[in-house]
C-alpha cells in the first residue's frame, strides 16, 4: 500500500459494496459480529479513520468535515460509486459530510447513533470552549484519563468487563474490542490502538452544522437510535424527524450508544431490510 493509500479492512462478502464508517475510539475490527452478519449479501469494506493512520497528528483535524473528505478520497481511490453507506457515531457524521459533498458515492445511507447534538447543547458546549479544545468537556476528560495499557489481553478483558459502558456487551463482543481495539507494543504490553489524544481531539470539536445539512441529503436515509442512549438524545431525535421527514427512523429497545456491539444481529437485519432494491 502506498503512503497515500488510506488503510482499510475488507470483511469479504459478496454482492454490492457496503462501506462501514467506525466510531471515535472503536477501530473497524471491533464491529466483527455486525459486519460479518452483513457479508453474505454485501462486500463489506471499512476505512480506518485518520486517528488510526501511522504518524497522523491530532492537530491535523480542525473540524469533523475532514473525516468526510477522507471518506471521499478513500472512495475515489477504489473507484467506488453507488455504495451502501453505513456509519456509527463519528462514522455516521463522516458519511453525512461525504454524502452532501458527493451524493454520487452513495445509493443510501444508514446513520447509527450519530453525534447530532441539539442546538441548545451545542450552544452550551460553545460557551465552555477554551481555545479550540474543550478540556472540561466530560468526554474529553474521560478520553485523556482513560487507562491505555495492560500486561496482557486477559488482564485488559478483566479490567474492562465490569465497566458500565460495556454492560450490554456479550463476552464475545468485548473480546472483539480487546482483540481489535488493542495491540501489543514493543515491550510486550497491550495498548489501545486508538490514541487518547486523537479521541480527545475528536470529542473537543463536536459537529455544529448537521442540522443545516440533513435536509439537503438526496439519497434514502435510515436513522437508528438506542432507546437508552446517552448521545442521540430525545430533543435531537425529534428535531431530526422534523427536518428529514422522508427518512426512516428506528429505535432499538434495551440498547444504548454501543448498539452495534450489543445487538449486532438485530442491527444487521435492520440494515439489510433497508438496503436499496439493487443491492
Amino acid at each position: 500500500m502506498s503512503p497515500d493509500q488510506i488503510p482499510y479492512l475488507d470483511f469479504d462478502g459478496r454482492g454490492p459494496v457496503l462501506h462501514f464508517a467506525h466510531a471515535n475510539s472503536y477501530p473497524p475490527g471491533c464491529y466483527r459480529q455486525l459486519l460479518q452478519a452483513l457479508a453474505p449479501r454485501f462486500r463489506v469494506l471499512a476505512m480506518q479513520h485518520r486517528p488510526l493512520w501511522p504518524g497522523s497528528q491530532p492537530e491535523s483535524m480542525t473540524d469533523w468535515r475532514i473525516m468526510g473528505d477522507d471518506l471521499i478520497r478513500f472512495m475515489d481511490q477504489h473507484e467506488l460509486r453507488g455504495v451502501y453507506g453505513v456509519g456509527h457515531s463519528m462514522g455516521a457524521v463522516a458519511s453525512l459530510y461525504a454524502g452532501i459533498k458527493r451524493p454520487d458515492l452513495f445509493s443510501a445511507l444508514v446513520f447509527i447513533e450519530p453525534v447530532f447534538f441539539a442546538p441548545d447543547v451545542l450552544h452550551a458546549i460553545g460557551a465552555q470552549a477554551h481555545g479550540d479544545l474543550l478540556h472540561d468537556f466530560p468526554l474529553v476528560r474521560t478520553a485523556l484519563n482513560r487507562r491505555a495499557h495492560w500486561p496482557s489481553r486477559a488482564a485488559a478483558f478483566s479490567h474492562l468487563r465490569p465497566k458500565r459502558v460495556f454492560a450490554r456487551l456479550s463476552d464475545a463482543a468485548l473480546w472483539d474490542y480487546v482483540n481489535y481495539g488493542l495491540h501489543q507494543d514493543e515491550t510486550g504490553q497491550v495498548v489501545l490502538s486508538y490514541p487518547a489524544a486523537w479521541e480527545a481531539r475528536v470529542y473537543s470539536l463536536p459537529p455544529t452544522d448537521v442540522w443545516d445539512l440533513l435536509p439537503r441529503l438526496t439519497m434514502p436515509v435510515l436513522a437508528v437510535r438506542g432507546e437508552e442512549t446517552d448521545t442521540l438524545m430525545p430533543p435531537a431525535w425529534t428535531l431530526w424527524q422534523q427536518l428529514q421527514p422522508q427518512a426512516t427512523f428506528r429505535e432499538l429497545a434495551d440498547a444504548d450508544h454501543l448498539l452495534p456491539f450489543s445487538h449486532p444481529q438485530r442491527l444487521a437485519q435492520i440494515i439489510l431490510d433497508f438496503a436499496p432494491p439493487t443491492a
